[in-house]
């Protein structure tokens, strides 16, 4: 499955991979966060584009992913990386369950 990020054309990023570095520079938490802040590049961009969004600015029009997605760039603007991994997690799961939802209705 493509990713939403993808469908926009840019690269997906790893969040995970970037969160789970031993050690995170003040330069990296400016590039997190300027990622974080755009729904398109952000932990709920890396989802699969099946995933109903605002035509506008790519922000899951689900409420539950919308907030965690909220939490999740307020988590990197505060440099909290096991918030961060905590709420990515939570935006893995609730992703799949309207994947599967979804996929569910389209039968």
């Amino acid at each position: 499955m493509e990713t939403y990020i993808e469908s926009q054309g840019k690269k997906p990023f790893d969040w995970f991979e970037a969160l789970n570095q031993k050690e995170i520079t003040q330069s990296d938490w400016c590039i997190l966060l300027f990622l974080a802040k755009s729904w398109v590049t952000c932990a709920c961009g890396n989802q699969c584009n099946i995933i109903p969004r605002d035509y506008f600015d790519g922000q899951p029009l689900d409420k539950e992913l919308k907030n965690l997605g909220i939490f999740f760039s307020d988590a990197i603007r505060s440099r909290n990386k096991q918030i961060a991994l905590n709420v990515l997690e939570a935006i893995e799961i609730r992703s799949g369950e309207l994947i599967e939802e979804i996929s569910c209705e389209s039968k």
